[in-house]
This record gives structure tokens, C-alpha cells and sequence, in this order.
């Protein structure tokens, strides 16, 4: 099974990654680690397509932790199974605040990011802040429907709704 897992900043998708790869066993590429690498340029992203392209033909089973709507087509195409997480605005924010100290003070708190990245308390983390604040979907909406065929979608609103799939998921046979 090929199975993406999307939403706003701070929703649980790297956790819920990690969490399912230690069910599945299926690898897991975390977007962050291979865009943050680069220097942001048209020819970086580029680079980002074809490392998710490389990444889908090499394995039978993944799974593909993030959003990136301008590549999220090529991901799509191969998928079986969308997870889009979503939770409230505020909670995102607090969300990824905590999450920003405990990396300030532990760089290994975040596998899902690229090692040499570095997080500044800056105009440029308020400017992510507000990205988060600002977030409705539409976007994801757009690309997921332009999608056919569609894989499956599952909608987690909240973290009892991501806990139930937790359960369920456990119990059903999913490959």
C-alpha cells in the first residue's frame, strides 16, 4: 500500500508516519528532509519531483509524509491511500511552537527533518506562523480533486478521530 499522509504544520503527519511504519514496516520519506537540503531554487525543486519519483518506483509500499502542493501530483498519481489530518488552527500553532523549543534544545527531536536544518525564532518563523494560521485546504482541495483516478481519502478531524484510525488500522489488514 502507498499511502500519503497530508495537512497543516503541526497536525501529527511526521508522528502518524512513524507510527504506521512501525505497523507496516514500509519505509517512510519525511519531504522535509530532502527540501530542506536545498537552496529553495527552481532547479532544487526539480531535484525534490525527482527524489519523490525516484523514492515511489523503488519500493511497492511507502509512505510519503507531507504536503508540498506543487509536487503533490506525482505522489498522487502512485497513492492508494490519502490521510489528511486536520486539527485547529490554534492547536497547529501550539503544536508547532513546542515543537520548535524541544528541537532548539534537541536537534534529534525531530527525525523527519533534514539534519542540517536550523529554526530561527524570526520574521521568517512568524511569517510560518501566520502560513499556519492563514491555512484552509483549499489548495489540497484543488490538487486532490483534479486527481482521477482518486486514491482513497480518509479525513482525521481531531486527535480522537486520528486515534480511532490508530485502532482501526490495527485491527484491519491494510496491504
Amino acid at each position: 500500500m502507498k499511502i500519503m499522509l497530508i495537512g497543516n504544520a503541526g497536525t501529527g503527519k511526521s508522528t502518524l508516519a512513524r507510527w504506521l511504519a512501525a505497523q507496516t514496516g514500509y519505509p517512510v520519506m519525511y519531504l522535509d528532509q530532502f527540501w530542506h537540503t536545498t537552496d529553495y531554487s527552481a532547479e532544487a525543486k526539480q531535484w525534490f519531483i525527482q527524489q519523490q519519483k525516484n523514492f515511489c518506483a523503488a519500493h511497492d509500499n511507502w509512505i510519503i509524509d507531507g504536503n508540498y502542493s506543487g509536487s503533490m501530483a506525482v505522489r498522487l498519481a502512485e497513492a492508494d491511500l490519502v490521510i489528511w489530518l486536520q486539527v485547529s488552527r490554534v492547536r497547529s500553532i501550539i503544536r508547532v511552537i513546542r515543537r520548535s523549543l524541544r528541537y532548539r534544545r534537541n536537534k534529534n527531536s525531530r527525525p523527519d527533518m533534514a539534519a542540517a536544518f536550523t529554526e530561527h525564532f524570526d520574521k521568517d518563523y512568524w511569517d510560518f506562523l501566520l502560513y499556519i494560521w492563514h491555512y484552509d485546504g483549499d489548495k489540497l482541495r484543488k490538487v486532490l480533486a483534479a486527481q482521477q483516478p482518486a486514491p482513497r481519502l480518509i479525513v482525521l478531524r481531531g486527535t480522537r478521530a486520528k486515534e480511532k484510525f490508530m485502532v482501526d488500522f490495527k485491527q484491519q489488514e491494510f496491504s
